[in-house]
């Protein structure tokens, strides 16, 4: 009798013990959000991840019932905002859309004050964003090899914009530079983003960018910026009229940048979960796959675990990219 006695009271004591926090835990996962998201997004208003992140926060703010709250914290390629969510609550209410710097910023800043891979939980990809290689409407370059011949004859007297050092923007240029070869004498012109840097290039004040063509495409449309080419394989549908990079006299060129949205590391598995679940469905929505492509993205969900590993491929790569920088 005894030890059934021990048993039963074990039993009863361990249930006791287990079940506030099975209820707790429980709780937790259902009960999520119980009030408003903020998103950051390190980058100016008006470029890609800005765009992305308004648009999914309208629709996560209907499926979950709370507000999403956009909020740009810009600065230093994007540092300033990341930093803000590496450090803050890891439950589920300070998000960060990040773009491509996440994976660069690590090889370019010695002291970078958190670990991309280490400080954050990826929760899903949002999109991949090609590039395109922009002038001025009133320029007289009109095509890539246009601009590669200008360049040639016109040392010293090249601008081109970058949105920072190691920023992807930076990236592409060195890109065009290693396989073209010969350009030099060329002038970086940096920018704390796209929407700053575009009253220049409209104006031919700076030569040509290589740009987020989500950001130039309402300016390309209206005639104030001339497409040369895009930075993908395959030309994009929502311009099917530019070539691109290869096509256009730049064999084997191939960029786009990506965007998604992480959590700070130790976010419980079910909230990052749950945001997963509903980020995915937001981005299979029609109206918002046809505002992405109308801009020239492409959506892009995928699982943490899948994302996560996306980050470390991509480190990899820009650091050997970055090794061949002349």
């Amino acid at each position: 009798m005894r030890p059934m006695l021990f048993s039963t009271v074990f039993f009863a004591a361990v249930t006791m013990a287990v079940s506030p926090l099975a209820t707790h835990v429980a709780f937790g996962q259902t009960a999520y959000p119980t009030k408003n998201i903020r998103v950051i997004v390190p980058s100016p208003t008006g470029g890609p991840s800005d765009i992305v992140a308004r648009l999914l926060g309208d629709k996560l703010t209907q499926s979950l019932g709370k507000q999403v709250v956009v909020d740009n914290r810009t600065g230093a390629s994007q540092i300033i905002g990341s930093h803000i969510v590496a450090k803050a609550e890891p439950d589920g209410y300070t998000l960060l859309q990040a773009a491509a710097n996440m994976s660069i910023n690590p090889i370019m800043v010695p002291d970078l004050p958190f670990d991309p891979v280490k400080d954050f939980a990826p929760v899903s990809m949002t999109h991949i964003t090609p590039y395109v290689f922009a002038v001025s409407g009133q320029s007289s370059i009109r095509s890539v090899q246009d601009l590669l011949k200008f360049i040639r004859s016109n040392p010293g007297k090249i601008t081109y914009g970058v949105t920072g050092p190691g920023s992807p923007h930076q990236l592409a240029t060195l890109t065009m530079m290693q396989i073209a070869g010969g350009l030099t004498g060329m002038t970086e012109v940096q920018y704390k983003g796209s929407t700053p840097a575009h009253p220049d290039l409209i104006a031919n004040r700076i030569t040509f960018m290589i740009d987020p063509l989500a950001a130039a495409s309402p300016h390309i449309r209206a005639g104030l910026l001339r497409a040369l080419a895009v930075s993908t394989p395959q030309r994009n549908p929502s311009f099917p009229d530019v070539p691109s990079a290869a096509e256009a006299g730049l064999p084997g060129y191939d960029f786009a940048s990506w965007g998604g949205i992480f959590a700070p590391a130790g976010t419980p598995r079910a909230v990052v979960l749950k945001l997963n679940a509903e980020i995915g469905a937001a981005l299979a929505m029609p109206d918002i796959r046809k505002r992405f492509g109308d801009m020239g993205l492409v959506t892009k969900h995928s699982t943490p675990e899948a994302f996560g590993q996306f980050l470390i491929s991509e480190i990899a790569r820009w650091r050997a990219l970055l090794a061949k920088k002349p």
